[in-house]
């Protein structure tokens, strides 16, 4: 197989064909070999991987899909999850997401979207599985171990992801579980239908596939250190690079503290957590570079990403929601707007609190109307900078350490790492224990703004309300999203 690939950070240009979804991906040049993936009938056409960049390919191609807007690009950061989460004010009945705010997914516009989320998670699912078929027969294509152990570790890294996304739409949180079946678990390149599995087994495998992952990628941490935003681009094969933008080491762990986080067992949590923070790999933005402009604005912090994503169309979206042109006039129904008065409640501005960045730097005016300006894409940005969309932060970490701490004293210090980087104040480590739970929900509303985490921490706590919703009490028919009528491919 003759390949011509260039690269930027870290995506190739390969071009995938699946089906019932078509996914072509142009970045930069273009490739006429495809990758035929049908998991709803039959494999038509299936190139055999023949050597190590066709296993790159193959996972550029999943880490693209995920990027999508029906994906990470959107529903599941920024748009629909975060409207579940009431982020945003879309009660007017002609708003785009006026039927999700209310949580009516038998509505059409919502159903689709729904179908959308569960049919592209499912597909990339394929893709993976499909790669991890293949991979140990196909081990001496490799030209190290590490190749090796890098690919297959990542896949197993992402295939547990999805699978935790899935479930923490589609199921029930452990915390009100009835035992009920959630989702299938494909873990096979397979066309047989999969059983649902309850909340419970769906999590036992995730960790399964995490640990493995783990494993596979742990003799190799070196490789990933967070990246200089101001440095090279490196050489023309940057596999092994931007490791932030990729299922890294740490992005592993990372998600096994929010797993183990999500199913109750707290002291696993609080070990992971730890471990992410004491790799000394993530740091806080400073000052100065919070405070810089121009070229190097980064509005993400994206030091804090342990694992972000690259999406290459983000520019169209964060427009389409958080921007106005100057041709645009009068009509917000596609804007993700916030009443200035809810901005400065949630970021506690009467309290002193204005000069928090994400507060301060994070939420411009444009064409008079108060907007979440974190994914702005100005032309001046570098390179290095655009397209960056968080899934792990190092504050998550801290946050989850709090929360998972032995003792009042040790989770406020956790806490008071990261407020003074926010430039708010220290908590007292007097605090009893249900003010220390209520300003871990407080610095979820602002950190996570935007990035689809806060409709994920309602649901894991059990919460009966949720700020600014019209519909009281939140209970599973909310919570839990409908399998869509449409799936019949994946089974279940």
């Amino acid at each position: 197989m003759k390949k011509t690939i260039s690269m930027f950070r870290s995506f190739s240009i390969v071009q995938l064909r699946i089906t019932p979804l078509i996914m072509a991906i142009f970045l930069f040049t273009s490739c006429e070999d495809y990758l035929d993936v049908n998991p709803a009938s039959e494999v038509k056409e299936v190139e055999l991987f023949e050597d190590e960049q066709g296993y790159k390919d193959a996972l550029y191609g999943v880490y693209q899909m995920v990027s999508d807007k029906s994906l990470y690009g959107d529903n599941l950061t920024m748009g629909f999850v975060d409207v579940l989460a009431q982020q945003y004010n879309t009660r007017s009945s002609s708003h785009m997401f006026y039927n999700a705010g209310l949580y009516r997914y038998e509505d059409n516009a919502v159903e689709s979207r729904i179908y959308d989320i569960w049919s592209s998670m499912y597909t990339a699912i394929a893709q993976i599985n499909f790669i991890l078929e293949n991979i140990d027969a196909d081990r001496n294509v490799f030209s190290s171990d590490q190749l090796y152990s890098t690919v297959k570790g990542e896949a197993l890294g992402l295939r547990a992801f999805l699978h935790f996304d899935l479930v923490r739409l589609f199921g029930q949180a452990p915390i009100t579980s009835s035992g009920a079946a959630t989702i299938p678990y494909r873990d096979e390149f397979s066309v047989k239908n999969e059983a649902r599995l309850s909340i419970e087994e769906i999590l036992k495998k995730c960790e399964t596939d995490f640990k493995e992952a783990e494993a596979l990628l742990a003799p190799y941490p070196e490789m990933d250190k967070i990246r200089n935003p101001q440095g090279s681009l490196g050489g023309t094969d940057n596999f092994l690079a931007f490791r932030q933008n990729r299922m890294n080491l740490w992005a592993v762990k990372g998600l096994l503290a929010r797993l183990y986080l999500y199913e109750g067992d707290q002291s696993q949590a609080f070990l992971y957590a730890n471990e992410v923070i004491d790799s000394g790999y993530f740091r806080f933005m400073s000052q100065a570079e919070l405070n810089t402009t121009g070229e190097f604005n980064d509005r993400t912090f994206s030091y804090e990403h342990v694992f972000s994503l690259s999406v290459y169309d983000l520019r169209d979206t964060s427009d389409e929601y958080f921007r106005f042109s100057s041709s645009e006039s009068g009509s917000t129904d596609t804007k993700l707007l916030v009443e200035e008065n809810k901005v400065k409640n949630v970021y506690e501005v009467s309290q002193g609190y204005s000069s928090d960045p994400r507060y301060d730097k994070l939420w411009q005016f444009s064409q008079s109307f108060l907007v979440h300006a974190k994914f702005w894409q100005n032309d001046e940005l570098s390179p290095l900078l655009k397209n960056l969309v968080p899934i792990v932060r190092l504050s998550e970490m801290y946050y989850i350490a709090a929360e998972t701490a032995t003792n009042t004293q040790a989770a406020v210090g956790f806490l008071n790492k990261v407020r003074p980087e926010r430039f708010i104040p220290e908590l007292p480590d007097t605090i009893d224990a249900e003010v220390l739970q209520n300003e871990i929900f407080k610095e979820y509303r602002k950190e996570f703004y935007s990035e689809g985490q806060l409709f994920y921490y309602y649901k894991r706590t059990g919460a009966q309300n949720i700020i600014d919703s019209q519909i009281s009490p939140i209970t599973d028919a909310e919570y839990v999203l409908p399998i869509p009528v449409r799936e019949i491919e994946f089974g279940g």
